[in-house]
């Protein structure tokens, strides 16, 4: 239940924030972080779902990717 609720508040957000920014004619810099949101929380999101409880180790994986995500954020923007 609780993962049908959060898959159905991204795909109505989404399409209404792309919307304003369309409409409203806004400059997009932010596709690096984007892309690292999407990667990190695919990441989560594999672990979990083949899961019906989820186990402790799994915030493990979770704070290893806080740190990477800067760093990834940082190599996208200035190395790529």
């Amino acid at each position: 239940m609780i993962y049908a609720a959060v898959t159905m508040s991204q795909l109505l957000c989404l399409p209404v924030f792309l919307g304003v920014v369309y409409i409203q004619d806004l400059t997009w810099d932010f596709s690096a972080e984007v892309l690292i949101i999407v990667i990190v929380c695919l990441a989560v999101g594999f672990f979990a779902s083949f899961r019906t409880s989820i186990p402790l180790w799994t915030c493990l994986v979770a704070y290893a990717l806080y740190p990477f995500s800067p760093l990834l954020v940082y190599v996208l923007d200035y190395v790529i």
